[in-house]
């Protein structure tokens, strides 16, 4: 085996003359899948082609909400650093890196906000588009290709399975459009030292997108080592060259993260609120994902399993990797081409083995998630396998001119595919595929049902193993007749046919991927979000009857985001990038809460108060769930209309809509007894006695009092909520369809009554019955650590002893209870004294036809709580009581200046008196500057860490600052006397980026500048554009054959002049660079080398 033989700068400007990108091959690919992810819309009836929208799962319950929330800030009064329309309120930023911050997104902010569906949906489409030009650009210098070859991988790649299902989350797309980029940096990087093409793409990433640029930075990371290693053909002679190419990365990387900083600073504060700790880890390296023959189909068409992530059942989604039968069937003969090293096959087989690995292995999978995992929408990271699969594939057509197929290898890659095909065909209904529902893996034609309202269709489709096999013999005969074509004719027309079948079935599987979507989450019609077009017209008028600052919530609701297209400051958000302080807090005073979502719902007179949440809208067309919500003290004050999308009928229509005041309403902000320090939290189960706590001691009623028995020390608040006297029999069911029994819950030792249905049972209901002690309303809250649902219903006694509804002879509808591990307070609505009432429980069934298999069917509340009464809540409210101390701190409220006010900066004043607090409802998060009388004054709230290791916040002494109250929100202690009151908030770490940024970007042009100065490629680049510009003598001048051995492996001559080699050999010199003379001899193929790259 001889030498590689080194370039000059001859051969440099040989090989980078005439490598110009094709641009039109760059647009194509772009308009290509574009195109084709349109026309699987217009088939799948998307407006204006039809009457469905874009918006699915998380498209449909988050985003749409978020862009609406961005084009506020965009062009309104919002704020793009903090809203106050997500839990209380909270920090912006984190959302707009997490979710919004794509440039693409700039789409929807500029199109009118009455086509908002149709921008998401442009949005979707350039982005796809988007994806196949990046891949085109890297197809074109990493792999050499031309201008339709690389345009037809581009297509696969474009719309890959991910993409295709990832619409649904438009902001991961951004990951598949920068990856090519980045791993073209990286390649250029490790083979002539630039720079510029790995930072700039990098750091646009990470900005887009936080979640998906740390997967790509675990694969940049991984790739980086492959490509030096295996793939690069530079020579590395002395480990000095490998830590100096590893320098530089590292170098570069920083320059990344100085760039990126202004995104990744704010995104992760506001995930280590809440997200970093939404759930307990379980590392089981024993567990799997999936079964290793189930990736057979994965690779195929018409692959879509499930979004969800059931674990250990069918429903946890497999790999979305599918990247086009051609890529599939280019894999087995990269391993055979001889023109392709040994070291890059081992290397990526690495890569693939590496990947496939982490999708299979949980454990694995979780640290590609951050640590935790996914909530719906598995492998995240799936579309970084399928680049590998691409690239190769690419690599391997790139390597098809003057190389020979031979039948053998491909006859045996489609036998091989064929029998895998078959084989699993054999086995799937083991894996539970092919069910009446999943069709997906089907070898033969079926008939699938589809439907859109009350229309139902037969589709005939083609099973996924089936049109895989097909497609396979399709791909394989053209590759064996391009490679064994002599005529540039038929091979162009083969290019050309094989492009055409690509676009054909990417496009197919996309339409496919959309209803199958469709079958299993659904999608919501365009016409179901008139309403939330409207809503700002119901936020006006309520602005025109009170322009102050306040909050306001609605009854009603499309989807829990709703606040943020309305521009209502209220309690009702979802999102990952949650504060769970905010969320218990409002758990604990008996809102509706799960997991990273609370909505108004469990709503409660004293407790909207507090919060301020001074006007709710109702629509008396809509209940929420069967609840009488509103507290018969509020008071309407106006009505409007909304324009409301009526599911039945299908149609819009005009709803009224009513809005009442609340006249208890508290301001953001109020002077309170420092009394409210003592509690550390509210954290009790009863939400009744939490706000008892809270309402006390903002007013100074906790007197302590010393326990008989411990002789402990206890505060006694006062009961402005009061509980209903149950009698000793107030319990009753039918002993032959309920059964009573102990159940103790292994993890707290703690006692519930189980009421569990018999089976056969006719009808499993407990009832309470009780008896009303004063007029006014009635609230329940069941007190359980085992919640399982079931329906409430209230019953009145009549003058014959029977029980039923108020105006019918039925009992009246309170909604679901446990529906979720949420339980909120519930209204059960106004009572006059002395009725008799009873709440029924009905214990859900789980048999076939509604009936009781005795399985799993109960209801748990506590046994013995701490007030000696079971889990059975029901309280009346003692307003006199409520009213008194409520006007107490309506007394000394924080009086906003709307005029100098802004969302992020709240100025106003308030008189303190002495040993009082002024407290907020504003949720506690970093990032808060807070001023008395233009003084800036320090925070008092130190980190402190308890005997389980975990973080608590407390206050660390008596001076004048800012402090956490209840572990929720901030409360801020001021001396005696009036004063003026700044809260300005910035996202932390949002000023060091800022100077970051501004350092990164003159650290870019520095590395530019050096680049262009010493870097053998640029300065080649340069000499080409110079001497193409002065047509000189140079033609005169004797030409000189220099060999030229392409990456692809062909051997070509280019011609170049004896000037032309003089003159690069002095610069070559000046730049005290030598190198030797390259042999004229033909080297093998495996010894070639791939040429320099130019700049991008």
């Amino acid at each position: 085996m001889g030498l590689r033989p080194a370039r000059t700068a001859a051969d440099i400007l040989a090989e980078t003359a005439g490598k110009k990108l094709n641009v039109w091959a760059i647009l194509a690919a772009f308009a290509i899948p574009a195109i084709l992810t349109l026309i699987a819309y217009i088939g799948f009836d998307v407006f204006p082609f039809g009457k469905r929208s874009v918006l699915t799962l998380d498209l449909n319950g988050q985003y749409i909400y978020y862009f609406e929330g961005l084009r506020d800030a965009f062009w309104g009064d919002g704020s793009a650093l903090y809203n106050w329309s997500r839990n209380l309120s909270g920090g912006f930023m984190g959302i707009i890196g997490y979710y919004l911050a794509s440039p693409f997104t700039l789409i929807v902010m500029l199109m009118p906000r009455t086509l908002i569906l149709e921008a998401v949906m442009i949005m979707q489409i350039c982005k796809v588009g988007a994806a196949g030009a990046a891949f085109c650009i890297y197809a074109q210098r990493s792999k050499r290709l031309g201008g339709i070859p690389s345009v037809t991988f581009s297509t696969a790649y474009a719309l890959m399975s991910y993409v295709a299902i990832q619409l649904i989350n438009p902001m991961w797309i951004d990951g598949p459009i920068f990856l090519p980029l980045i791993i073209l940096g990286v390649e250029y990087l490790i083979d002539d030292g630039r720079k510029i093409n790995y930072i700039i793409p990098t750091a646009l990433i990470f900005i887009a997108n936080f979640y998906i640029g740390f997967m790509v930075a675990i694969f940049v990371a991984i790739y980086f080592v492959y490509y030096l290693f295996f793939g690069t053909t530079k020579k590395y002679k002395k480990l000095a060259d490998y830590a100096r190419t590893c320098g530089v990365m590292v170098g570069s990387t920083v320059v990344v993260l100085m760039c990126s900083a202004i995104m990744i600073l704010p995104v992760y504060n506001a995930l280590a609120l809440g997200k970093f700790d939404f759930s307990e880890p379980v590392y089981n390296w024993k567990e799997r994902l999936f079964k290793l023959p189930e990736l057979i189909p994965c690779l195929l068409p018409n692959q879509y399993y499930s979004v969800n992530v059931d674990t250990g059942t069918r429903f946890y989604g497999r790999p979305e990797i599918y990247c086009g039968v051609l890529t599939l069937v280019l894999l087995p003969l990269y391993f055979c081409n001889k023109k392709i090293k040994h070291n890059r096959k081992i290397g990526n087989a690495f890569l693939i083995l590496v990947m496939v690995m982490s999708m299979y292995i949980k454990p694995l999978n979780m640290y590609w998630h951050g640590g935790q995992d996914p909530n719906w929408l598995p492998f995240r990271y799936s579309f970084l396998l399928s680049f590998i699969l691409v690239s190769m594939a690419a690599e391997v057509f790139s390597h098809l001119d003057g190389y020979k197929l031979s039948p053998y290898s491909v006859g045996g890659t489609f036998a091989g595919v064929a029998v895998l095909a078959l084989w699993f065909g054999a086995i799937q209904e083991k894996y539970n595929y092919n069910e009446s529902k999943y069709k997906y893996a089907a070898t033969f034609p079926y008939k699938d049902e589809m439907n859109y309202g009350s229309d139902r269709w037969d589709e005939i489709w083609l099973g996924t193993l089936a049109i895989g096999v097909l497609l396979a013999g399709v791909y394989l005969a053209m590759v064996y007749g391009y490679s064994r074509a002599k005529k540039n004719n038929v091979k162009k027309a083969l290019v050309i046919s094989m492009a055409a079948v690509v676009s054909f079935e990417a496009g197919y599987n996309c339409y496919d991927s959309f209803r199958k979507i469709y079958k299993e989450v659904g999608n919501s019609c365009r016409d179901s979000y008139a309403e939330i077009i409207d809503a700002p017209n119901v936020v006006d008028a309520l602005e025109k009857y009170d322009d102050g600052f306040y909050r306001a919530e609605k009854t009603y609701q499309r989807m829990v985001n709703d606040n943020m297209a309305y521009g209502l400051r209220g309690v009702s958000h979802s999102s990952s990038v949650m504060n769970t302080r905010a969320i218990k807090f409002l758990e604990n005073l008996g809102y509706f809460t799960q997991s990273f979502e609370s909505k108004y719902e469990g709503n409660s007179p004293i407790a909207d108060s507090l919060l301020g949440i001074k006007y709710v809208i109702d629509d008396p067309t809509r209940k929420q769930g069967d609840k009488n919500i509103l507290d018969a003290s509020y008071n309407k004050v106006f009505s409007t209309n909304i324009k409301s999308y009526y599911e039945p009928q299908q149609i819009i229509r005009k709803n009224a809509l009513d809005v009442y005041e609340n006249p208890n309403a508290l301001a953001i902000g109020y002077m309170a007894d420092d009394d409210i320090i003592r509690y550390g939290s509210l954290g009790t189960e009863n939400p009744f006695d939490n706000i008892n706590n809270y309402l006390s001691a903002l007013t100074g009623n906790t007197p302590e009092i010393t326990q008989p028995v411990s002789g402990k020390v206890k505060l006694n608040p006062k009961q402005y909520y009061k509980r209903v006297e149950l009698a000793e029999d107030a319990v009753n069911y039918d002993i032959n369809s309920v059964y009573l029994h102990d159940y103790v819950n292994p993890s707290t030792g703690t006692v519930h009554d189980t009421y569990e249905a018999r089976a056969g049972a006719a009808d499993a209901v407990v009832n309470v019955n009780m008896t009303v002690p004063v007029d006014g309303d009635i609230y329940m809250h069941l007190g359980s650590e085992i919640k399982r649902q079931c329906n409430v219903w209230i019953g009145i006694k009549d003058e014959t002893g029977e029980y039923h509804g108020r105006n019918s002879t039925l009992y009246d509808g309170c909604g679901t209870y446990f529906e979720t591990n949420s339980s909120p307070i519930v209204r059960l609505g106004k009572f006059a004294k002395g009725e008799e009432i009873q709440v029924r429980f009905t214990i859900i069934s789980t048999g076939p036809n509604n009936t009781y298999d005795g399985t799993d069917e109960y209801i748990m509340v506590r046994k013995n709580e701490s007030d000696g009464g079971s889990g059975f809540h029901f309280y009346y409210l003692d307003r006199e009581e409520f009213e008194k101390d409520i006007n107490t701190l309506k007394a000394q409220q924080w009086e906003i200046d709307t005029d100098k006010s802004t969302e992020r900066h709240l100025v106003g004043k308030v008189t303190a008196k002495a040993n009082q607090l002024l407290v907020t409802s504003i949720p506690y998060e970093p990032g808060w500057t807070i001023k008395v009388d233009g003084k800036k004054l320090d925070t008092r709230i130190v980190e402190q860490e308890d005997e389980e290791g975990k973080v608590k916040l407390l206050n660390y002494d008596s001076g004048d600052g800012e402090l956490i109250l209840m572990d929720s929100v901030i409360g801020i202690r001021l001396g005696e006397g009036e004063h003026t009151v700044e809260m300005i908030y910035t996202p932390p770490g949002f000023k060091f980026g800022v100077v970051t940024l501004i350092l990164g970007i003159g650290a870019i042009v520095m590395l530019y500048l050096y680049d262009r100065k010493k870097n053998s490629v640029l300065i080649a680049r340069r000499k080409i554009k110079a001497q193409g510009a002065s047509e000189t003598d140079a033609e005169k001048v004797p030409e000189k054959k220099v060999q030229i051995i392409k990456s692809k492996g062909a051997v070509s001559e280019n011609v170049i002049t004896a000037k032309q080699e003089d003159s690069s050999k002095n610069d070559e010199k000046n730049d005290n660079k030598s190198e030797e003379k390259a042999p004229e001899t033909e080297k093998s193929d495996e010894e070639s080398e791939t040429p320099e790259k130019d700049e991008e």
